[in-house]
């Protein structure tokens, strides 16, 4: 029999330049064959779909065959971008370099980082098509949001969907690629609304209220499905109600062979347990007006400091951003469901083939890409059952090492650092983003959201990432210390509605914190310091 293949290992010509800053959170865990088939050449071709939105790319761009080429690709289970490829592609939009993106991507750019020249021929298409894109991307993404929400209703949740198991997985998968593609081309428009206010309160004098201002946006979905937790802990909402608006989400939901809360709501009703179990706690919805009405206050500062002929634009593009990043979040949970949609099908199916005595259990479909899926389906598919042992054994390799931050080639893997021991010194670390001023508290490390802890009164909550299911622990935390994320990652985006405190994106937050420690969080000036 011939080596088993493993389609998460990866491969790059030498050189090639990557970047894994900033996807940790999408999929957290290594991802799995049935994965690829999400996060792979679906996921790209949902990239490409962005850029021929705003008209950078013509209508017939389709993914290459050399996945050198391909704007994401997979490395030993875990995603990464290829800056050289996405470089070669952005520079065509207008006022855009290969420099100021690997700036705004990497931190920094490298010495020899290859010139790239943007494609005249483009800029026509580009004038027409950008303009209507900005006006009705978000009208879209709402449509999507509005016809996904009914198909997972319908297909998904509760008794789930009619049809052959096989055909609904492909149907999901592609559903995603639609999604996902929007998706893609809104980060660009909330990243482009999130540097230019930026740019805008460095030039006010005050870098700080370009945090503040995309503080407060108010009626986030996280800050929503926090507060309808908190009802339900209340007694004024009820856990089958709560599952069926938010039973898309859980534990790692980005993997598709994750378990969400519709299928196991077993970590809903230990945060239920949570809330009750704190007499202090605040309700989401009043931190969240707190944070809309700081928002609103750095809305005004930075429009005293704008001259008065600018004003009219000003309180345009601050209205905008709020509507941005809602919608944003939107589009998220639009894609959610559809990889929610993935799982059902393929759950569906695992059964069907435990039955028919192909798979020994029904989580070993997870193995398999949705291509050989097919094939098992057919009859076509030999050895399966060495396929799936040889594949488990490459995933859980795979969570045995890290991927560098940067890395040219193939990478070469990481052991993890354990986490310090003994004495440790002066202990500070910094992030790639941060905000909302100070916080002394007891910090409280946790590297699974399914682990049991109590956040107590001035807890700060240390983690390795965040999605959308960690947000109703967040609601109980004073502050957020995380090692995977930017700016525009899910804990920044979710500590600014509820205004606490947060420093993300410090790589080594959980290895050098200890729970326990009494640290300060300084979001203000991007600094954690262990005092005690």
């Amino acid at each position: 029999m011939p080596e088993i293949s493993d389609p998460t290992l990866g491969t790059s010509e030498p050189g090639r330049y990557w970047t894994t800053t900033n996807l940790g959170e999408a999929a957290p865990d290594v991802l799995s064959p049935m994965d690829m088939s999400i996060w792979g050449e679906t996921a790209e071709r949902g990239w490409l779909f962005s850029m021929k939105v705003f008209g950078v790319l013509p209508p017939s761009a389709e993914a290459s065959p050399d996945v050198n080429d391909w704007g994401l690709s997979i490395f030993y289970g875990r995603p990464a971008l290829n800056v050289d490829a996405i470089r070669g592609i952005v520079v065509t939009l207008p006022g855009v370099s290969g420099d100021d993106f690997e700036r705004d991507l990497c931190g920094s750019v490298r010495p020899d980082a290859p010139p790239v020249k943007g494609k005249k021929s483009r800029l026509p298409v580009i004038a027409v098509k950008a303009p209507r894109a900005l006006l009705r991307q978000g009208k879209v993404m709402h449509a999507n949001y509005a016809e996904t929400r009914a198909w997972w209703e319908r297909e998904v949740y509760g008794d789930g969907g009619t049809g052959p198991a096989i055909d609904r997985l492909v149907a999901a998968r592609e559903r995603f690629a639609k999604v996902f593609g929007d998706h893609c081309a809104w980060r660009f428009v909330f990243s482009g609304a999130q540097s230019a206010i930026t740019d805008l309160a460095k030039k006010a004098g005050d870098p700080a209220l370009g945090t503040r201002l995309m503080s407060g946006v108010g009626e986030v979905f996280e800050t929503k499905m926090a507060d309808d937790l908190w009802k339900v802990a209340q007694g004024q909402l009820d856990e089958a109600e709560f599952l069926r608006l938010w039973g898309y989400h859980g534990p790692n939901e980005g993997n598709a062979d994750a378990r969400v809360w519709r299928e196991d709501p077993g970590p809903v009703r230990a945060l239920v347990k949570s809330y009750q179990g704190r007499a202090d706690v605040e309700r989401p919805r009043d931190r969240e007006a707190r944070s809309v009405a700081a928002g609103a206050e750095a809305e005004k500062a930075l429009l005293a400091a704008t001259p008065a002929a600018k004003r009219p634009a000003m309180r345009w593009l601050m209205k905008r951003t709020r509507n941005i990043v809602r919608t944003l979040q939107v589009g998220k949970a639009a894609y959610l469901m559809c990889i929610d949609g993935v799982r059902r099908a393929a759950r569906d199916f695992g059964a069907e083939q435990v039955a028919a005595g192909r798979l020994a259990q029904v989580d070993d479909v997870f193995y398999l890409q949705i291509e050989e899926c097919q094939e098992l389906a057919a009859g076509r598919l030999p050895d399966v059952a060495e396929i799936v042992v040889a594949r488990r054994g490459y995933r859980e390799a795979h969570r045995k090492v890290e991927l560098p931050v940067f890395f040219r080639g193939m990478p070469e893997p990481i052991v993890p650092e354990a986490p310090v021991e003994g004495d440790r010194g002066a202990v500070e670390i910094s992030g790639s983003a941060s905000g909302g001023g100070q916080v002394e508290g007891r910090a409280r490390v946790l590297l699974d959201v399914n682990d049991a802890i109590t956040l107590d009164d001035g807890d700060i909550l240390v983690c390795r990432f965040t999605d959308p299911s960690w947000a109703p622990l967040m609601s109980l935390a004073e502050a957020l210390v995380i090692d995977v994320g930017g700016s525009a990652s899910h804990g920044a985006v979710v500590a600014r509605e509820l205004g606490i405190p947060y420093v993300i994106g410090t790589e080594r937050g959980t290895t050098v914190l200890r729970d326990g420690d009494r640290i300060l969080v300084d979001g203000e000036n991007n600094l954690v310091r262990v005092l005690a």
